[in-house]
């Protein structure tokens, strides 16, 4: 999987999943809109070298909100993009 491919596709699972949390959180709603935007920022800008920073951002993400869980990617695709490189 190319970078740009990821991007893509991390930015829209990320909008989706804001959709999600905020019918499901609507009291959080400041908080939602916090860390999504935050992510879809990281997403845009990210290059191989700042992947473990994107990788944890989205780590610390799913320990406010556990659904940001499903987006961290599988090991392999990491490996892809790191070859990549």
């Amino acid at each position: 999987m190319r970078l740009r491919d990821f991007k893509t596709l991390m930015i829209s699972r990320i909008l989706y999943l804001k959709k999600t949390l905020m019918q499901k959180y609507p009291d959080q709603a400041d908080r939602i809109n916090y860390i999504t935007e935050l992510l879809v920022v990281k997403t845009y800008n990210l290059r191989t070298f700042t992947l473990p920073d994107y990788l944890h951002t989205l780590y610390l993400a799913s320990k406010e909100f556990p659904e940001f869980e499903e987006i961290i990617p599988p090991h392999e695709i990491v490996e892809q993009l790191l070859k990549e490189e």
